[in-house]
């Protein structure tokens, strides 16, 4: 069967595709609709150096990644659970939050997800906190044009991160479609001993046909 016979037997049995591509798109805007929402906060804080000297600026810009690690462990999920009185175990606090640095920036991008926005908005906002206290203990042992500050961005906002239920219908769609079609191409492989024209016949027997009756 090459290509065009294909496209001619997709349009003949067209409601095929669009039936099993509606139900794929249903049911999962239906799975999406059932599961429970997942938000994300996000929060950003820059590391600023006391001066611009170059070799000031590249140490900190270096030691972002040390930061994030010393900072990013469970004992500190542990007291950010603490400071915001919360009932969830550290181990989930620490896997729920993700941390990484912006080297051109000079940033670190602080990201909680919580099955409450407002929950995780002040996750990410105690981690935070953690990281400013952490650079104040630290620049006091410091000569003032050797320190390195901490500066919190604005207040982190959260947004629904999962079911992305749009994104999930839209794929459940494209899928049943394909899906349609291997189910067109199947019943049509099933049938292919099946003469329906004198192409057929002539792609079987290897021979012309002269004619037909009646006329195709």
């Amino acid at each position: 069967m090459n290509l065009q016979e294909f496209l001619d037997i997709a349009k003949r049995r067209w409601w095929i595709v669009v039936l099993v591509a509606l139900i794929a798109a249903a049911t999962a805007f239906a799975f999406s609709r059932l599961q429970t929402p997942v938000y994300k906060s996000s929060m950003k804080l820059t590391i600023q150096p006391a001066r611009t000297d170059f070799g000031l600026t590249q140490s900190a810009k270096t030691l972002l990644s040390s930061y994030i690690s010393i900072i990013h462990t469970e004992r500190n999920a542990a007291e950010v659970g603490k400071r915001l009185s919360l009932d969830y175990l550290p181990g989930y606090i620490f896997g729920q939050s993700r941390m990484a640095d912006d080297a051109a920036t000079f940033g670190i991008q602080i990201e909680v997800r919580d099955y409450d926005g407002e929950t995780a908005n002040s996750i990410a906002r105690e981690w935070a906190k953690l990281f400013v206290e952490f650079r104040n203990n630290d620049n006091a042992k410091q000569r003032r044009e050797d320190r390195v500050d901490a500066i919190m961005g604005d207040d982190p906002r959260y947004s629904q991160d999962s079911p992305r239920t749009g994104v999930n219908t839209a794929a459940g769609l494209v899928l049943g479609g394909l899906a349609g079609l291997l189910v067109v191409a199947l019943l049509e492989w099933r049938q292919a001993s099946f003469i329906r024209s004198a192409s057929d016949v002539e792609r079987k027997l290897n021979l012309p046909v002269v004619g037909a009756i009646p006329a195709e």
